[in-house]
């Protein structure tokens, strides 16, 4: 058995090994180059949804918001109502007045929803 390798054979050993991991280092640069466009595009569109969600966090209406608006937009309509109810209680009494209907026919009217009067 021969075990004398000369220098050149070892040389030339680890020039073909080198040679092989540069190959595999530069492919994987290569797919690492990749990753980081695709990482770098990927935080540009997250960069873009956090920007619209937070124009929608600021345009939309909270429950409170809507609450506090229904609760303001009843109160205006039982003023209306109110408003009104008191039209017909004139108009009520004035035909009354006039005997166009009758007492049991005021009561009748005056005794409907939404502000029935309790007539005793």
């Amino acid at each position: 058995m021969e075990n004398n390798v000369s220098k050149n054979e070892i040389l030339e050993a680890i020039n073909d090994f080198s040679s092989r991991v540069d190959e595999r280092f530069d492919k994987l640069e290569g797919k690492v180059d990749k990753l980081e466009g695709k990482v770098d595009k990927l935080e540009g569109k997250v960069d873009g949804f956090e920007g619209r969600v937070g124009k929608i966090e600021a345009t939309m209406v909270t429950k409170d918001y809507l609450d506090e608006k229904m609760a303001d937009l009843r109160g205006d309509l039982v003023v209306l109502m109110r408003k009104e109810d008191t039209k017909v209680s004139k108009l009520i009494e004035i035909l009354k007045r006039r005997k166009v209907i009758t007492e049991i026919e005021e009561k009748e009217i005056l005794s409907m929803e939404p502000f029935a009067k309790l007539f005793i």
